[in-house]
Parts: structure tokens; sequence; C-alpha cells
């Protein structure tokens, strides 16, 4: 639902993040006293939101950094979801103290933050982020969106959503056994082996972008052919230095 400052009935801005511009590599600014706040999204990536579905993610920002990222409807992510895994819509997003990144349509909060989850509900892939859009401006939580969105009809959206999830977790899975050693050897301090790295993914026929992005933002023709190759991967060639007989 849409909320100022003002109006939500929480302290805000609790704390001051302009500290943070180095993470973020622009000017933050907090919202003004009667400007509303956007209702909010957030891309999780298919292992963090399958956890978040089971109810056995911790956070919803990654381990390490200091903010939650979170972005407008109208905003236009810098890569493609090829499995359409779906969206966090953070209905309330007062209760999170965002602030805005310096981006347009990117915001901000404190990872530590404590995150109310009855105020976050899922979007599943196949219910476009325009149509939830006006319903979520209106309601308070997410058992208010999953009625809005038809109740028994919205659960099997999201069960066949983690469905897929299921599935494409399962294959990351099964890829990174190997493809983690070669990226590591490929982002090694060692310049021989980083060109040895880089040596085997041409003799491979794979690229860069191929090892190191995220999943689901390769085309399964992509992932296809990572799968096929990896299997042919000699990493003593490329870690120890040596040939392979």
């Amino acid at each position: 639902m849409l909320e100022t400052p003002a109006s939500a009935g929480t302290e805000y801005p609790a704390e001051d993040l302009r500290r943070y511009q180095f993470h973020t590599g622009a000017s933050l600014s907090a919202l003004r006293p009667d400007e509303p706040c956007p209702v909010l999204y957030r891309d999780l990536g298919p292992v963090a939101l399958r956890r978040h579905l089971r109810g056995t993610l911790p956070r919803l920002a990654g381990p390490l950094t200091p903010l939650l990222y979170m972005r407008t409807v109208d905003f236009r992510e810098p890569y493609t979801d090829y499995e359409n895994t779906g969206r966090l819509v953070f209905l309330r997003p007062l209760h999170v103290q965002p602030w805005r990144s310096g981006v347009p349509g990117v915001f901000v909060a404190r990872a530590t933050r404590p995150v109310d989850l009855s105020t976050v509900a899922y979007c599943p892939g196949s219910i476009p982020l325009e149509s939830v859009e006006p319903l979520a401006r209106e309601v308070k939580d997410a058992a208010e969106l999953r009625e809005a969105l038809g109740g028994r009809e919205y659960d099997e959206q999201v069960a066949g959503a983690l469905h897929a999830l299921d599935g494409l977790v399962a294959e990351l899975e099964a890829t990174e056994t190997r493809a983690e050693p070669l990226r590591r050897a490929l982002q090694s301090h060692l310049r021989d082996e980083r060109l040895r790295a880089r040596e085997e993914l041409a003799r491979l026929g794979v690229e860069e972008n191929d090892l190191c992005a995220a999943w689901h933002h390769l085309p399964r023709e992509r992932r296809a052919l990572l799968k096929e190759a990896l299997p042919r991967l000699e990493l003593a060639r490329v870690v120890e230095g040596g040939a392979v007989i």
C-alpha cells in the first residue's frame, strides 16, 4: 500500500544511510515526510528464492552486503531472467526504511533491518508485475494480495513456480561441482593460472560469461552448452599447470 513517512506509523528515517554511498556509487537520500513510498520489488535469485518460499532463508539480502536492494515496477533490471522466476513484493516498504539509491527506480535499506514477512509477498513469473502493481498499492499484507490474485489459483501458480525452482536449482548444483573450481582459477591472483583457465574455456568452447553469470541469467542454450562441456574439463591442466595424459 502507498504510505508516506508521515502516515506509516513508524519513525523514519531511523538511520542515516548516506555513509553507504561507497556501496551504491551514488548519493543516497531519504524520502520527504509527505512523499509516498512506491511499492518495491526484489529479485532473490533461484537458490535464495526457493529457500524463502520454503521458509528457511535467514535474510533477504546477500550474506555479505550491508544493503538490501529493491526496485520500482518501472525499473528495468540490467539482465534478463530467462526462467522468469518471479519477484518479491514489499507491500509496506517503509517498514524496511528504504532510501533512494541515487539510481532512478532503485531503493536500498539496511540489510540487517528486521523484515515483517507478512508484508512481503511473492509474485510468480506467470503474473506480470504490471498487473500486480495496482493491487499492491491497495493491500496491506501478503494475505490480502493472495486473495486479490485469486486465492487458490494464486496458490497453484506459486506451487508451480516452486516446482520449477526445484528443477532449476538441481541443474545449477549439478554444474557447480565443476564450474566453481574453474571459476576460482579464472579469478586467481596467479596470472599463469588465469591464462590456463582462459585456455581451458576456449578448448571447451564456452565463454567467461557462461561460467560467471547467474544461472537464470543465461539462455537455455548456453546452459545446455555448459552442461555438455564441463564433464570434459581437465582441471589439473589449469590448477597444476601440467599436461594431462
